[in-house]
């Protein structure tokens, strides 16, 4: 698209000479300067009135009759009415760049750039924007503040000074006039529209945008088949994993049971030893009692110990009876649980056959799904590429832009409203002189614009002759990363 400089090329000899001389004449200094001397001619005036009250006879401070901001504008266009149409051209640059603080030799692009930045920022628009979303911006918010300020039609840059919000701010004010007159011969947008897109990615005709709408149902179509598959096998594989968790759990009862029954057996046939063990004991225990009865002198405290004794014995051989009986129950009981648990394993693991049947099925479901769906996005990116590639070599002979692998695939795999936003950022550089001035450099020397309508930036590089290689785009978060 055509920036603002370059729409001035279009402007009569007469619109230049003009914004020449606003340029010249309309700075904070020279406002403020004019409005002091006013103020110092209105008080020469009023001194030499009291002076003549008083009887004098000649006039005590000379009038200084400053010359309005106007009337400077128009001696200045005046004087610049014979100079050659390149004179003001260059004039014309040199002035922007010196109130933008930029070298002459400044491309257009990077003049045009930074105009609208300070415009845009004098119009208190939003940052983010390209450059050519900024310029329809002021355009549209210095209408609507001519309009407010009920100005003569649109007089735009003689005498629009005294509507300034602020005389410190000449510059915004200025560079706010020449983006509008700009605008106003351009006579259309700055940033790319559906119209200057091509047929194939908008569909100007009934055939060509029922193909376009064919051809994204069909791959958001395979896309949902794809995720419902997704969901199938994720669904599959989590009971295919409680299938596997149960039979892992059943097993390990059984092994645990199998160790328990070893130890139970392992009692069972020390009983009798341990039970003639605590029995002999016992008959020492009630012997030393019986002596100690016996006794004469013997104290009660040694007695009563001894029974305490005695006591304890018969109750650990009654808990080793009672133990050994409940041994024999779980020894006879053991057949039965033994082959309650063989079953149980054989049941999970014919439930995990069968998950695992249904997550292969989902699996093979699943890759079919994939592999329509990136043939899918495969034949898009074709269409895409070889769409791109006709439409470059149509519109700009083919030698200025490389597309990356990356911005192809996600152009395959956005929606066509996307599509459309980037393919306007693409021409937006695509048409630039010097495309590297119009995006702002990242940390890995990579260029971005931002994508109208969307939070995306187009990641770009360009160089000196002009040649653009489209990377991707991506939000400002992952700027950093490359897509994969």
């Amino acid at each position: 698209m055509a920036n603002v400089l370059s729409v001035l090329e279009q402007a009569s000899d007469e619109e230049i000479r003009n914004q020449v001389a606003a340029f010249e004449v309309m700075t904070a200094w020279n406002i403020m300067s004019t409005e002091g001397v006013k103020v110092a001619d209105k008080a020469a005036v009023m001194v030499n009135r009291v002076g003549r009250l008083l009887g004098a006879k000649k006039q005590l401070l000379k009038d200084l009759k400053p010359m309005s901001i106007e009337e400077q504008i128009q001696e200045r266009i005046e004087e610049l009415a014979d100079a050659d149409r390149d004179v003001l051209e260059t004039e014309l640059r040199r002035l922007l760049a010196e109130r933008l603080v930029l070298e002459e030799e400044s491309s257009d692009e990077r003049l045009a750039k930074e105009l609208v930045n300070l415009a845009a920022e004098y119009m208190d628009i939003e940052e983010v924007l390209a450059p050519a979303e900024k310029t329809d911006e002021v355009y549209k918010r210095y209408q609507e503040y001519l309009a407010k300020k009920a100005a003569p039609p649109a007089f735009p840059l003689l005498g629009m000074w005294q509507q300034m919000k602020d005389i410190s701010n000449a510059d915004g004010e200025v560079c706010c006039q020449l983006i509008f007159k700009a605008r106003k011969i351009w006579g259309r947008t700055f940033a790319p529209e559906d119209d200057d897109l091509p047929d194939w990615l908008v569909g100007r005709d009934e055939e060509t945008r029922q193909k376009i709408e064919e051809s994204d149902d069909f791959y958001r179509e395979r896309q949902e088949i794809l995720q419902e598959a997704g969901a199938a096998l994720r669904e599959a594989e989590r009971k295919l994993q409680e299938a596997q968790a149960r039979v892992e759990a059943v097993r390990a009862e059984e092994e645990n049971l199998k160790r328990h029954l070893a130890h139970v057996q392992t009692q069972v046939e020390n009983y009798d030893s341990f039970r003639l063990e605590n029995e002999i004991q016992l008959g020492v225990l009630e012997g030393q009692l019986i002596a100690a009865a016996s006794a004469k002198k013997q104290s009660s405290l040694t007695i009563n110990k001894l029974k305490k004794q005695v006591l304890k014995q018969r109750e650990r051989i009654a808990a080793l009876k009672a133990e050994h009986e409940r041994n024999l129950e779980t020894l006879e009981n053991a057949p039965a649980r033994e082959e309650e648990l063989r079953q149980q394993i054989a049941e999970a693991e014919a439930d995990s056959e069968c998950e695992l049947a249904d997550c292969k099925e989902a699996q093979l479901s699943y890759e079919e799904a994939r592999a329509a769906r990136d043939e899918a996005r495969n034949q898009r990116k074709e269409n895409l590429q070889q769409h791109l590639e006709e439409w470059l070599e149509q519109e700009y002979g083919g030698s200025a832009h490389k597309l990356d692998e990356v911005v192809l695939n996600q152009l395959a795999i956005s929606d066509n409203e996307l599509a459309k936003a980037v393919i306007k950022a693409m021409k937006q550089l695509l048409d630039a002189q010097s495309p590297q001035d119009l995006g702002d450099r990242a940390e890995d020397g990579s260029l971005q614009l931002p994508i109208v309508g969307t939070e995306m930036f187009l990641v770009y590089e360009a160089d000196d002759e002009g040649e653009i290689t489209f990377l991707k785009y991506t939000d400002e978060e992952n700027l950093a990363e490359l897509a994969q």
